[in-house]
């Protein structure tokens, strides 16, 4: 049989460093073709393009980057059976959420992956999860994801949740789409490949403020946030979407600018409800949006996403609210 083809985009992090062994300093590699040295079993079994995009630290990646990596993987699209990127992992889950709403209709995997140590430190995770990464870009799996370690998370769903090569990324609100063993296990909740017309929409409006509540904060934060004139606010609110009644006056004032203000929930697997209490039902009549079950990563990429799309707040809500590629639950 053929060996399949996988496409190796490099954004940069960790597992694109090395140790200087004079310095003792942590330094990028030179070329992507040493990535090959540590991986050498892999070639075997598949071939791998390598195609560089960057050689960042995941904390200098901004919404131009996703659209590139985006409109690379659209160019590689049909040659290749699975996409790896490697990214750094602090805004991983940024660069998941972009993707997945830029790359819709998949009909083969994009799997990101990195590292916290470099390459070749002795029992550093980077070949690891690289090799994981790679056979996951290989499985019955249409989806943009994250794999670090033996599980396939979905890439709208996953965060970082630990400094720690065992457990880096999770998927508080969904399961797992695979997962590694003496086997392999595929759930049955992802979407499998099929032949499909990908959707590329890789278009994002960066102009959105977000604020996370906390007790005693003051009202002048909130009208200096408007006096920015943002396209969009991200407001982390407490338990189910709870907010002090002093802040409706305020998000009515927004409501009257057309900024749409998106309610995400602080607590790591907590959901949205603006129907539970009597007091939250007037959030809805005030025109908040519901971030339902997202994560807070994913709520930040795709309000940014849905206002390169539109401007109409209405159709904006329609959007946020709708389950598009796995990233929330809807309600019935």
């Amino acid at each position: 049989m053929p060996r399949p083809r996988i496409a190796v985009l490099y954004v940069g992090g960790s597992i694109g460093m090395i140790r200087n062994r004079k310095t003792g300093r942590i330094e990028p590699i030179e070329s992507l073709v040493e990535i090959h040295r540590f991986i050498p079993d892999t070639q075997r079994d598949v071939i791998l393009d390598f195609h560089s995009i960057a050689n960042l630290g995941s904390s200098e990646v901004t919404p131009a980057h996703w659209i590139e990596i985006a409109k690379t993987i659209e160019k590689v699209y049909d040659q290749v059976e699975g996409i790896v990127v490697i990214h750094g992992t602090n805004t991983m889950a940024y660069t998941a959420a972009a993707l997945s709403f830029s790359l819709q209709n998949l009909g083969k995997p994009v799997i990101l992956t990195g590292s916290l140590m470099p390459i070749d430190d002795l029992g550093s995770d980077a070949r690891m999860n690289l090799i994981y990464a790679i056979r996951a870009a290989e499985l019955d799996i249409a989806e943009v994801c994250i794999a670090l370690g033996p599980r396939v998370l979905r890439g709208s769903r996953a965060k970082k949740a630990d400094q720690s090569i065992l457990e880096t990324f999770d998927s508080p609100r969904f399961p797992a789409l695979a997962e590694f063993n003496t086997s392999v296990q595929l759930h049955p909740w992802r979407t499998v490949r099929r032949k499909r017309t990908i959707v590329v929409e890789p278009d994002f409006d960066a102009n959105i403020a977000s604020i996370t509540l906390h007790p005693g904060m003051p009202e002048s934060y909130f009208d200096a946030m408007l006096e920015a004139k943002p396209h969009g606010i991200i407001l982390r609110a407490y338990g189910l979407g709870m907010l002090p009644e002093h802040l409706f006056p305020w998000i009515r004032k927004a409501t009257k600018l057309d900024i749409p203000i998106v309610i995400t929930s602080q607590l790591l697997r907590g959901s949205i409800d603006l129907q539970l209490y009597r007091k939250q039902l007037a959030l809805e009549e005030l025109g908040v949006i519901s971030g339902m079950d997202m994560t807070y990563e994913c709520a930040v990429v795709k309000l940014m996403w849905a206002l390169a799309q539109t401007r109409n707040v209405r159709r904006i809500r329609d959007l946020m609210e709708k389950n598009l590629v796995g990233e929330l639950t809807e309600t019935a």
